[in-house]
């Protein structure tokens, strides 16, 4: 039962995506204001989220893209739901655009954004190198991709950060330049942001 709760969070459906969601709004809105400030959105940035839940760093990503555009997706209809909900008011705008997708094969034009980031959903991509590959080829010169994790099930804060050193050491392997990392501090664990710029 536990474990077939846990796969809500990697693709929130029914009523236990409902109490997914509701987690996910509850728990993580420090973890989601400290991952856009890793990535330092500008005024006019455009801006994509990948897995973005319930909606809640949509919400700090379009205050701080004030001027921008902020895109969206997510495996699960539901939660495009509880996020177009918690935005309506910039999605009503247009300056909020959120849908289905998956990281595997994003529905935008190659070099379409300053930055891009995603949230506590990196370990559930089908297949992380190729997807790195995918999420490259929609950023443009100079943009910005931060992967934030907080690996709540982790056995030691060490464990935290071997998968940090893991996950950069991937992404520099598909050839994102100025790979580094921050870390917060958190419970049960801490949590970090791996940060790269896209390949040449």
């Amino acid at each position: 039962m536990a474990e077939r709760f846990h796969d809500q969070f990697g693709n929130p459906h029914g009523l236990g995506g409902r109490l997914a969601g509701w987690l996910m709004a509850l728990t993580n809105r420090d973890l989601n204001t400290w991952a856009v400030d890793q990535l330092a959105v500008r005024p006019g940035d455009h801006v994509l989220e990948i897995g973005f839940g319930p909606g809640l760093a949509v919400q700090t990503l379009a205050r701080r893209a004030r001027h921008g555009q902020v895109d969206g997706i997510d495996v699960s209809p539901l939660m495009v739901e509880q996020a177009v909900r918690r935005n309506a008011t910039m999605v009503k705008a247009g300056r909020v655009r959120l849908q289905t997708g998956v990281v595997s094969a994003l529905p935008f034009e190659d070099g379409s954004f300053d930055r891009v980031l995603a949230v506590n959903n990196v370990q559930f991509w089908p297949s992380l190198a190729d997807d790195l590959r995918e999420v490259a080829r929609v950023m443009r010169p100079g943009a910005t991709l931060a992967i934030v994790l907080q690996p709540r099930q982790a056995p030691s804060a060490d464990d935290v950060l071997a998968v940090r050193d893991d996950l950069s050491a991937q992404v520099a392997s598909v050839g994102y330049r100025r790979v580094r990392s921050a870390v917060a501090p958190g419970a049960p664990m801490p949590a970090f942001a791996v940060l790269g710029e896209r390949p040449v």
